[in-house]
């Protein structure tokens, strides 16, 4: 008995005895007037106080993440090298951001996606300059 009690304490405290991830693993595209992003970061705040941001990288236009289901405010970052531009060293190249700051915060983004368990893929935000 005692030792069947010790097992499912030890299954509880390693995996979680049967509670299962809540989060979706999503894909999609980031464009920005056409182009892919070629470097950055995505974030996905869910309107379900109880979850914390969630974030995936982007990388040649594409990301993937991990995100609580239900309705989720975006935000995008982004930067890239000025070319002939350095930094105050002068040896590593100078950035500057590659997406327009009203994408950058999940309080001053339009951005928004209700994310389902039926859709993995598809969730595409085509970022406009102007």
């Amino acid at each position: 008995m005692l030792r069947a009690l010790s097992l499912l304490v030890l299954c509880f405290s390693i995996v979680g005895c049967g509670s299962s991830d809540s989060t979706i693993s999503i894909k999609g595209k980031v464009t920005l007037d056409g182009q892919p992003v070629e470097k950055g970061d995505i974030y996905f705040t869910n309107a379900d106080p109880q979850f914390g941001q969630e974030a995936g990288k982007i990388a040649n236009g594409e990301y993937s993440a991990k995100v609580h289901p239900g309705q989720n405010k975006v935000a995008i970052s982004a930067t890239r090298e000025v070319p002939g531009k350095f930094g105050p060293m002068g040896t590593e190249p100078l950035l500057e951001d590659a997406v327009p700051a009203k994408y950058k915060l999940p309080t001053t983004s339009n951005l928004s996606v209700n994310v389902t368990k039926e859709k993995k893929d598809g969730y595409d935000f085509p970022l406009e300059s102007k």
